[in-house]
């Protein structure tokens, strides 16, 4: 008795291709959204974004409106620099142990945004504690206070580093704005 062959008709050709293009799109939009992950762009569109959307930020009265990153000399930054933009109204100074709680944005010596307190378009503060931060965070921010609002310049042998380490952190020196919150 002959073997009797499948009888491939339109209808189960029609699903086979279905399914191959959903399992292909399926591979493709992982693939991109991976990509989209881990292709470096987030600091370009952490700063368009910033840029753009200052008015709407909600938590906590606009605290960062009117602050921008700019391009900055890494080659003169030999010294940790604070500027005081906006004088405190607390009356507790923070200590290198002290938690404090702040809006902040760091960039790097080219004028690119790589962390911010800003997620999803609202900006949160968030607590830190000083004794857990990058040295240039500690030292800059012992004796701040509530209401205000900083800015650090950092050297890189207080940041991060000079060398890529691989880890996604930025190198050389960075600069903050920090608006703090609250002191503990």
């Amino acid at each position: 008795m002959a073997e009797r062959q499948p009888k491939w008709d339109a209808t189960r050709i029609f699903i086979l291709v279905i399914v191959v293009v959903f399992a292909v799109s399926s591979v493709a939009l992982s693939a991109w959204v991976i990509w989209e992950q881990f292709s470096g762009n987030d600091n370009a569109a952490a700063t368009t974004e910033l840029e753009d959307s200052s008015s709407q930020q909600t938590a906590t009265a606009e605290p960062l409106d009117g602050y921008a990153a700019e391009p900055f000399d890494a080659a003169a930054v030999t010294e940790l620099q604070v500027e005081t933009l906006k004088e405190p109204t607390g009356e507790t100074a923070a200590t290198a142990e002290s938690t404090v709680t702040a809006n902040y944005f760091g960039w790097t010596s080219d004028g690119q945004i790589f962390d911010s307190s800003k997620k999803d378009g609202v900006v949160t503060p968030i607590p830190f504690s000083l004794s857990g931060v990058i040295a240039g965070w500690t030292e800059g921010l012992t004796g701040a206070k509530a209401g205000g609002v900083y800015k650090l310049t950092i050297p890189a042998d207080k940041a991060y580093g000079s060398v890529d380490d691989g880890s996604g952190r930025p190198v050389g020196p960075l600069t903050f704005i920090v608006e703090v919150q609250k002191v503990e």
